[in-house]
């Protein structure tokens, strides 16, 4: 038997030190604590409000703790959302209600903290592809959540599994199972999805999984039976999907799986009964019951409704006053269940107009340009061009910035998709 040699051991022992140590010293403690921040952010962005608010603190608490990495011409990187918040902070001067002004200013600061955050911090795309893996699983995961759970209740009621593609057990339940609008999970969902679809071979999924997770995603945003986002998701995945096979397959192949793939999502679409009715809807479907909905005629007398709210077409009514200036011109126009359902326009651009006139318009317009379609070249620039035309289509009938959920998701996903990363070797 061969005497052990202790200190050899001893030696050993103190290498696995010293790497622990150097591991530390040299910055990657750093490294590490900025990915959970940042995968905390991603868990967090579709779950309660007062959960993501934690972990914005906290990323915002460590970019101060690392001031001195503070660059000013990151800053200047940012300047149209600072543009865009200022514009919101001076049309609180003129706001009859004060007191709901500095409350959708606050909802707003994202639009002031997070282009300090990236002022400071410096992630790579190493680090970046590691986060957005962990993040597009973690949707992945409470998709399955939201379906299974929703699958469970209907056996429990002793209800047909049918039911599970009626309105009431889609599009009204498997966001609440979350405690998220299903616009605003839309959201998330798009996001991935295009992610994906840019970087199918480059996420660190390998293709099978990225394949499985593409195809959950898109059955679940057709399930959500949001309109406008499904077709504009749909429409850019398909410009997405032929610029990445063209490529690879030929063109004639692409076609075909192109067309195989809408004829499938149809198929799906069609057989969703929550997600065809609603689409029918907008033309005109009578239900069963006798009910007669035609909702598209409704859309345009929202819009107009909401646009005639505006007193003052350069700087708006003041936030604190849109929403209920849109309420008492719904009062005006006859829609009483969206004035009592205290509807807001239902568009981003004629609530942006209503509280900061044409100027805010412009600056939400310029935010958009400036941070996703004109972003740096890097890994997220196909991505932010996609996401720049799925947020230009959908903020038509959503209006996103009025809540938690989606002006804090926005205005974080602008500011990462501007960040010029660095090479692998940074931390």
């Amino acid at each position: 038997m061969k005497p052990i040699n202790f200190s050899n051991e001893l030696t050993k022992k103190n290498n696995r030190y010293q790497y622990l140590r150097n591991f530390i010293v040299q910055g990657n403690t750093h490294h590490n604590v900025l990915f959970l921040l940042l995968v905390a952010f991603f868990i967090t962005a579709p779950l309660k409000n007062s959960l993501n608010s934690i972990s914005i603190i906290l990323l915002f608490l460590y970019s101060l703790l690392n001031y001195k990495n503070i660059s000013l011409k990151k800053i200047i990187a940012f300047y149209s959302s600072y543009i865009y918040f200022i514009i919101g902070g001076v049309s609180v001067i003129y706001t009859t209600d004060t007191e709901n002004g500095f409350t959708y200013l606050l909802t707003t600061i994202p639009f002031l903290l997070f282009p300090i955050v990236f002022s400071v911090i410096t992630i790579n795309e190493t680090l970046l592809k590691k986060v957005l893996r962990v993040y597009i699983s973690w949707i992945c995961l409470l998709i399955l959540y939201s379906e299974i759970s929703t699958i469970i209740d209907l056996l429990n009621d002793e209800k047909s599994l049918f039911l599970l593609f009626r309105k009431d057990y889609s599009y009204i339940n498997l966001g609440s199972k979350i405690n998220i609008h299903p616009p605003y999970m839309m959201l998330h969902v798009s996001f991935c999805i295009i992610y994906l679809i840019v970087n199918f071979l480059k996420s660190g999924f390998n293709k099978t999984t990225s394949s499985i997770m593409l195809f959950i995603l898109f059955f679940y945003s057709v399930h959500l039976s949001s309109r406008l986002p499904i077709a504009a998701i749909s429409v850019i995945s398909v410009v997405l999907l032929y610029k990445e096979l063209s490529v690879r397959v030929g063109k004639t192949r692409t076609i075909f799986i192109l067309s195989a793939s809408c004829l499938l999502l149809f198929f799906i679409m069609y057989n969703i009964r929550s997600t065809r009715y609603r689409f029918q809807e907008l033309i005109g479907i009578q239900y069963s019951n006798g009910v007669y909905i035609k909702s598209g005629g409704l859309k345009l007398d929202q819009w107009r409704s909401g646009f005639e709210a505006n007193n003052n077409v350069i700087f708006g009514n003041g936030i604190g006053d849109a929403n209920t200036d849109i309420i008492e011109s719904n009062y005006r126009n006859n829609l009483i269940k969206n004035a009592k359902l205290k509807y807001n326009a239902h568009n981003q651009y004629i609530q942006t107009y209503v509280g900061m006139g044409i100027f805010g318009v412009l600056a939400l317009l310029f935010v958009l340009y400036s941070l996703l379609l004109n972003s740096p070249a890097n890994m997220l620039k196909t991505t932010a061009s996609a996401l720049c035309v799925y947020l230009l289509v959908v903020f038509m009938t959503e209006s996103y910035l009025e809540r938690h959920h989606g002006v804090v998701f926005i205005s974080f996903l602008t500011c990462l998709c501007n960040y010029k990363m660095g090479g692998d070797k940074t931390l």
